[in-house]
């Protein structure tokens, strides 16, 4: 009975029992999911790079609003926020 018993938790718990296998699946899983998310990023980033690129009125639009960029003859004007 004891012996039994013994094979039970091996079998359960041991180093390729269903309890590790059931923690290798769910590992994986998340391995996937994250894969999935890294992908999408890259196809994102891709995008992004051809329209850097590519795009001269997106690369004038960042120039405008992240580096306050202005074309010649163009007056900049920055706004302060009061606080109430």
């Amino acid at each position: 009975m004891a012996g039994a018993a013994v094979l039970l938790l091996i079998f359960f718990f041991g180093d390729h029992g269903l309890y590790q296998l059931y923690q290798i699946r769910q590992e994986r899983a998340r391995i996937q999911n994250e894969i999935q998310q890294l992908r999408a990023t890259r196809i994102r980033l891709e995008a992004k790079k051809q329209r850097l690129e590519n795009d001269f009125e997106y690369i004038e639009r960042l120039a405008r609003e992240r580096y306050r960029m202005a074309k010649k003859g163009e007056k900049v004007f920055k706004v302060l926020r009061t606080s109430d």
